[in-house]
């Protein structure tokens, strides 16, 4: 199905190109902002329980309508999506002694994920510097990624632009899913690596110790997380990352998504050169430095260190009814962990949102509109805050609307407009999505508890405006 929406959008495409004009100028559809309107309270098991829940439902799945809807979407994916495929073959065909894992980005189309924030469009636009890497991680495989930096523009701050490694998750995910979050943070002067884990994407398949232990095979193993988020780290600190000479490594920060959180959760406490975790989709709670080699010189002195920001929502890669009140609290046991010892902790659960909110899979899973912008605005705040130190973070992260600051770089794929668009470029009429203005209460779950407690500043739970007392459970 897929393919057959990526077809017919480029045929669409192929139309207007040759100057067929559609019979009837279709109206731009829009981002759906009752989806983020004022939801109620309503109680459960009523009507107007199950039509909130059916509407919530029907907003999580809005990301794909905009793709189909969009020629502008269409063309990039088929044109942008069979470039990268072609060099994947061509890079695989000049490297036949180290199959490469990632039997999803097989499918035409699929690497170009967000078809407007390909590497070759966000540099060439001037927007920031990017250098293709890899390096070996601990059993040998070959580990690829690319290194973001800030545009020259972007002032050198004296100690080195503050750095973030992030993990990519599981289930055949690619670096190609994560450059909105490293292209965002890059412009707004971070230095970034996104890499793929061993068995995913461009990274080897197996280690030097195959055949024989064969550490990492099969490509689903909590090994090729955990320990690539250790390796990725060592290798972005050392002085074979090509802009090592321009970052701070007194100011890293490592992100990941899925089981890419939950290895970013472990290595961020255990490795004492980590100083913020942030976790999308979820940040766990930590026992334990089991399951990864962290060489003795770099382990914490003690479990907790690393203040975390955890992103979570309300469904996993499908939609289903919520039909009773699920345990508002039961996504909240990493951030309660770091609460409790007096680490900075927050978590925000997106309304309406999935488990692939934090990825850009053309076409496929479900996700809403507009929480992978809100997901930009709180991770940026995040850093800007615990690396930076910079104090307008903290403004941000607490803020009861949100600003402008992630809508500053939204370049990536939204609605279309076909009065914005140009017959001379294809790429045309795509109006990115934006978020400034959003009260953050109706714009996080009303199922799952959203909280905070950073800098002495405490909140309960954000949707209720944080009141003094923590409200009654529906």
């Amino acid at each position: 199905m897929r393919l057959r929406g990526s077809v017919l959008t480029g045929m669409c495409v192929a139309a207007a190109a040759l100057g067929a004009a559609p019979a009837t100028a279709a109206p731009p559809l829009g981002v759906d902002m009752s989806c983020v309107a004022p939801a109620g309270d309503p109680a459960p098991g009523t009507p107007e329980w199950v039509a909130r829940d059916t509407k919530n439902q029907y907003c999580a799945g809005l990301r794909n309508r905009d793709q189909l809807a969009s020629p502008a979407f269409g063309f990039g994916n088929l044109t942008q999506g069979a470039a990268l495929y072609a060099e994947q073959m061509a890079d695989q065909a000049a490297d036949p002694s180290h199959p490469r894992g990632g039997f999803t980005t097989l499918i035409p189309g699929s690497k170009s994920a967000d078809p407007f924030r390909t590497i070759k469009r966000w540099t060439e636009a001037g927007r920031g510097r990017v250098s293709a890497v890899s390096f070996k991680g601990i059993n040998g495989a070959t580990l690829r990624g690319h290194v973001f930096m800030p545009p020259r523009s972007v002032r050198r701050p004296k100690g080195g632009y503050p750095g973030v490694v992030i993990t990519d998750g599981s289930v055949q995910a690619f670096e190609e899913l994560y450059f909105w979050a490293a292209e965002d943070l890059a412009e707004a002067g971070y230095m970034v690596m996104t890499y793929d884990v061993q068995g995913q994407g461009d990274s080897d398949l197996a280690g030097e110790d195959c055949p024989g232990a064969c550490s990492g095979v099969p490509y689903q193993q909590d090994f090729n997380f955990y320990q690539g988020a250790e390796d990725s780290l060592s290798y972005f600190l050392s002085s074979k990352n090509p802009y090592a000479p321009d970052l701070d490594r007194a100011r890293v920060g490592i992100a990941g998504h899925s089981l890419g959180a939950a290895a970013v959760s472990v290595v961020g406490q255990c490795d004492k050169r980590v100083k913020t975790i942030v976790a999308w989709d979820n940040l766990q709670a930590v026992t334990d430095c089991k399951g990864v080699t962290i060489p003795a010189q770099y382990r914490s002195a003690k479990l907790l260190h690393a203040p975390a920001l955890a992103l979570t929502n309300d469904y996993g890669f499908w939609t289903q009814p919520t039909l009773t009140p699920p345990d508002a609290k039961s996504k909240m046991d990493g951030y309660e962990q770091l609460a409790k010892a007096g680490l900075d902790a927050q978590i925000v659960a997106f309304r309406g949102a999935t488990h692939l909110t934090y990825t850009y899979i053309p076409l496929v899973f479900q996700a809403n509109e507009l929480s992978e912008r809100m997901a930009s605005y709180y991770t940026r705040a995040w850093f800007d805050l615990q690396l930076r130190g910079d104090r307008t973070g903290l403004t941000r992260l607490t803020a009861t609307k949100f600003d402008g600051s992630a809508d500053a770089h939204s370049i990536g794929a939204g609605v279309y407009d076909p009065s914005a668009a140009d017959p001379t470029d294809p790429y045309s009429g795509n109006v990115p999505y934006k978020i400034a203005g959003i009260p953050v209460k109706d714009a996080v779950s009303f199922y799952y508890q959203s909280a905070y407690s950073v800098r002495g500043r405490r909140c309960l739970d954000m949707r209720a405006s944080c009141p003094a007392k923590e409200p009654a459970t529906p």
